[in-house]
């Protein structure tokens, strides 16, 4: 069990010999660095690219990024290696475009796998809810970074800042301030470590000497506000991805630049920070100590001698596994036929969800409970007495305890043992 993080983001331009780096994006690795040097000096380089096929040791991976980034992503559906172990602090579905496609069954049991989901801003935490994922708002991790001593901080700098404040702008910053960008193009034979450090540069200007920093950029407010330089944020429209700024900043959009106040005082807010990191090396040393005490136990087993006459089954019991078998060997993957389930709880969930991905045609019809009334994706659960079987209906009994009862039922109403599968074990 090692500790990870990603180390490098760029757009490859079509047809040309340069790539494009964002450096705000690459901020957003830097930044678990940074939470990674209070605790730990031991850490794997991953690329984007490589998350999906990692094949390592089993990783913990911190993750401050888009929540549905094609790299990650196989279609709609995550596709991360099952070595790594992810944390989500502080993810959107804004950079992206959003698609309801995404939650999909597979997605939204995969992102509950790893709650409480941390949310960069209050947009994806309310998407995340409707979905009944836990989610939580943790803004962007740059807003972490420490504060800076003073140095020589006389520079105004105007970083991306929107043409359309050209007639605002004071008389007094007029002929002083120096205009800079987040974006950079490189030519592709030049070294990562080169860029990378073009990029830390950038950040430390910033921090060294800058008096007040105007911009539109999301990784230049915050981490500029984290470390203790006033901060004017003005955007022709501002969008959801700010929207956790506002309890620190003015957001000022085209509408109001009339209204900005062009001597702000820095932000204080040293405590939130403490919290905030304390609360994101609790997540992630967390996962950590609960692995390790788990390949303890999983240690004594395989070290333990085993008895030679012993041949175990190269499968795991699944609560459906006879109900797999009777589909492989009666129905190709892509047939049309209706079926049934008998026991809502964990299994039935689980079953649905292999039936939706394994065999997309198939259709639910009858639903049925012996003890509870309820809704399951869109059926009423009837009792087994009154169930009327349709044609090329197959009822899948998944609890233990109704096999031996459905057998019994089925009999009576003369249903034949071939139009249903008993997946737990029947007992004397």
């Amino acid at each position: 069990m090692k500790y990870g993080n990603l180390y490098w983001q760029s757009s490859i331009l079509k047809d040309s010999e340069s790539v494009l780096v964002n450096i705000g994006d690459n901020l957003q690795f830097m930044v678990i660095d940074y939470l990674y040097s209070k605790f730990t000096d031991s850490v794997t380089r991953l690329r984007l690219d490589e998350l999906k096929n990692y094949r390592g040791d089993e990783l913990i991976l911190p993750l401050n990024w888009a929540l549905f980034d094609p790299h990650f992503m196989n279609g709609n559906k995550f596709d991360i290696s099952e070595k790594i172990i992810p944390v989500f602090l502080g993810m959107t579905v804004e950079s992206y475009s959003f698609d309801e496609a995404y939650f999909n069954e597979y997605n939204i049991e995969y992102l509950k796998r790893y709650e409480p989901i941390g949310c960069r801003d209050a947009y994806t935490v309310d998407v995340l809810r409707k979905y009944h994922v836990r989610a939580y708002l943790n803004g962007c991790l740059t807003a972490i970074l420490p504060k800076c001593s003073k140095r020589s901080r006389d520079k105004v700098f105007f970083v991306d800042a929107p043409i359309d404040l050209l007639s605002y702008i004071p008389n007094e910053l007029k002929e002083s301030y120096e205009t800079m960008t987040q974006q950079y193009y490189f030519d592709q034979s030049i070294p990562i470590e080169n860029i990378l450090d073009v990029i830390k540069a950038q950040y430390r200007k910033y921090a060294d000497e800058a008096r007040l920093v105007v911009t539109s950029r999301l990784h230049v407010a915050s981490p500029c506000m984290a470390m203790g330089i006033p901060v004017i944020l003005a955007k022709n429209q501002i969008d959801a991805r700010f929207s956790w700024l506002d309890k620190y900043l003015p957001l000022y959009d085209r509408k109001h630049y009339d209204q900005i106040d062009w001597n702000p005082e820095p932000i204080e807010y040293e405590d939130t920070k403490k919290l905030r990191i304390k609360d994101a090396i609790m997540r992630i040393t967390s996962v950590y100590e609960n692995y390790e005490r788990a390949y303890a136990i999983d240690a004594v087993y395989k070290t333990r001698e085993t008895k030679d006459y012993i041949s175990f089954r190269k499968t795991i019991y699944s609560n459906f596994e006879k109900a797999i078998t009777f589909l492989q060997d009666n129905y190709n993957q892509k047939d049309r036929f209706v079926y049934g389930i008998w026991g809502i709880n964990n299994a039935a969930e689980n079953f649905y969800v292999y039936m939706k991905q394994e065999y997309p045609n198939a259709q639910l019809k009858s639903v049925i409970d012996q003890y509870k009334t309820t809704e399951f994706h869109g059926r009423l659960t009837i009792k087994a007495k009154d169930y009327i079987r349709e044609d090329n209906e197959i009822i899948f009994v998944l609890p233990v305890k109704a096999s031996n009862e459905a057998e019994r039922i089925f009999a009576q109403k003369g249903i034949d043992s071939k139009y249903y599968v008993c997946c737990g074990d029947q007992f004397i």
